[in-house]
């Protein structure tokens, strides 16, 4: 039975708390009907809304409250972006107002969707159900069209969708330039059956610049897998921070590439380089952030577990005629305590869970006048900077950037000083 309940505050994902449930699609100001979802994950369920926050708006994706996506649509996005800098501050006591994302939406260059029952093909929610998406508001129009074609396309050829460990199709990974005007679709299937790639690069190559096939051999609901077949190509191209890059078809890349180039002129911004440093560049992916500021010390050398990264960040200094840059492919935590070189500079750009404490340790022992943190996660970053303060770090500056509207996400970038 559904009961009244008023949403105070907002939980470390983003869902609003009511007398000690989560609930996602509610916000503070919220009073709703809702009903346990799950005990023990102290979880609830919006039933109804009885009166919405003033900060409510009416979201303009029809999936919404269904697809867990954009779990903020339902707010006006200066108050998204009051939430996000509120949470930075909560954390680390103070900071710079907070960078807004040039577009609201249409900003991903990047979407996995699922097959599911009915040759649907979409996004997952609750339970694993597919919803059938026709239009997802965060990708172009053009990656809207390919989307339904693709559809169609499995459709037609009526090939089996991948269900309790038996059928073909998996999922379907579509990639674009932002800054250039290029698409590249990845079909990923199980081992049982051939993929006719080949016709389906006749639907789709007026379309795209290339298709590729891969097999996900893992029992893990991932879109990744072993590359199998290419037609056309097997990257796409786009432009960041002046660069241009080449992405191959399943390497890592920011998402948001224009909220991305405020990452970018941060960072630089708040660097005291004079032309002689050596930056050392941790979890340096696919060299962004080392190769954009190349051109401003004397050398970088970035250390990345992705091999695959590695590879891309060196092609990628070539392709952009840099030859200060150089990558170590290796974890942090095994290939920086062996690291004997001065480093006067430190970018730091970790995955969500944060630093390794043999990576915090050997930062203590480098002493580089200066670090800078970017994370997609501040609070990880925040037990971090605690550690580093005991080596004697003070905070400089917290500049928080928005790179995902719409959802609780925050980029969070950190200078910190002997």
């Amino acid at each position: 039975m559904p009961k009244t309940v008023k949403i105070t505050a907002l939980d470390d994902k983003g869902r609003g708390l009511g007398e000690g449930l989560s609930y996602p699609f509610a916000y503070p100001g919220d009073e709703i009907a809702g009903e346990i979802a799950n005990k023990r994950k102290k979880t609830g369920r919006l039933v109804s809304l009885i009166s919405g926050s003033p900060d409510r708006q009416t979201p303009p994706c029809p999936h919404f409250g269904r697809c867990g996506g954009c779990p903020w649509q339902g707010l006006k996005y200066e108050a998204q972006l009051r939430l996000k800098q509120a949470r930075v501050e909560s954390l680390f006591g103070e900071c710079r107002s907070i960078i807004p994302s040039p577009d609201l939406y249409y900003y991903r260059n990047r979407m996995d969707y699922a097959f599911g029952p009915d040759h649907s093909l979409g996004l997952k929610a609750e339970g694993n159900r597919i919803i059938n998406i026709e239009k997802c508001l965060l990708m172009s129009e053009a990656s809207n069209t390919v989307m339904a074609a693709l559809r169609h396309f499995v459709q037609s050829a009526n090939l089996d969708i991948y269900y309790q460990r038996t059928g073909l199709m998996r999922h379907a990974v579509i990639r674009e330039g932002k800054n250039i005007d290029n698409l590249i679709v990845n079909i990923l299937t199980s081992d049982q059956g051939a993929f006719p790639l080949a016709e389906l690069w006749r639907e789709l190559k007026e379309k795209t610049a290339g298709v590729s096939w891969g097999i996900n051999l893992s029992l893990a609901d991932r879109s990744y897998g072993e590359l199998r077949q290419t037609l056309g190509r097997d990257h796409y191209r786009e432009v960041l921070g002046g660069l241009h890059y080449q992405v191959p078809v399943q390497s890592f890349f920011q998402t948001n590439i224009k909220a991305a180039e405020n990452i970018l002129t941060t960072v630089k911004s708040l660097i005291a380089a004079d032309g002689a440093e050596t930056l050392l560049d941790l979890y340096s992916g696919t060299g962004s952030i080392g190769l954009y500021l190349s051109r401003s010390v004397k050398k970088v050398i970035g250390i990345e577990e992705d091999k695959t990264a590695v590879a891309l960040s060196l092609r990628n200094a070539e392709l952009n005629s840099i030859g200060n840059f150089s990558a170590v492919a290796g974890r942090a935590e095994d290939v920086l305590p062996g690291f004997r070189e001065k480093a006067d500079l430190v970018v730091v750009d970790p995955p969500r869970p944060g630093l390794h404490k043999k990576v915090l340790q050997k930062l203590g022992e480098l002493k580089a006048p200066q670090i800078i943190y970017v994370s997609c996660n501040p609070l990880t970053q925040k037990n971090d900077v605690e550690v580093l303060k005991t080596f004697g770090y003070k905070i400089e500056v917290c500049q928080p950037l928005d790179l995902f509207p719409h959802t609780p996400h925050i980029e969070n970038v950190i200078s910190l000083r002997l």
